[in-house]
């Protein structure tokens, strides 16, 4: 089997099971529906903040010499973007900043609440209904 035979087996197959689930929910590739309303419509929800929660809590109980853990507070040295160049790239940081900010929980809490793993689990779980993104 060659790499384009692989490839366009695939996309056929995907392409088939995306139009059977568009039948099921009653949309025409001519509708203008956003993900956000497919969700609704099935009952499924995003968790997204939910699972990078689970992981800060899973990098943050790791040892201080493991690179995840030290690449949580890196930054890099002498690096500044001037004015005028658009906006910054979206990093992990920056995002799990975010949903900290949207379950109003600070990096000092974090911190202390992710060394057991029980007390994190319950603490995300609070969290995971907040989760809109």
């Amino acid at each position: 089997m060659t790499f384009r035979f692989v490839y366009v087996f695939i996309s056929v197959r995907f392409r088939s099971c995306v139009n059977v689930c568009w039948n099921i929910l009653v949309i025409s590739w001519k509708d203008r529906v956003t993900n956000e309303e497919v969700r609704v419509s099935t009952g499924q929800r995003m968790y997204g903040s939910e699972r990078r929660l689970r992981w800060l809590g899973h990098v943050i109980r790791m040892d201080h010499q493991c690179i995840p853990r030290q690449a949580l507070h890196w930054e890099v040295p002498g690096f500044k973007r001037g004015p005028g160049r658009g906006r910054p790239r979206t990093n992990w940081r920056s995002t799990v900043n975010k949903d900290l900010l949207r379950t109003v929980i600070t990096w000092n809490e974090v911190e202390v609440a992710a060394q057991s793993r029980l007390e994190w689990r319950w603490s995300v779980a609070q969290c995971s209904h907040l989760d809109v993104s």
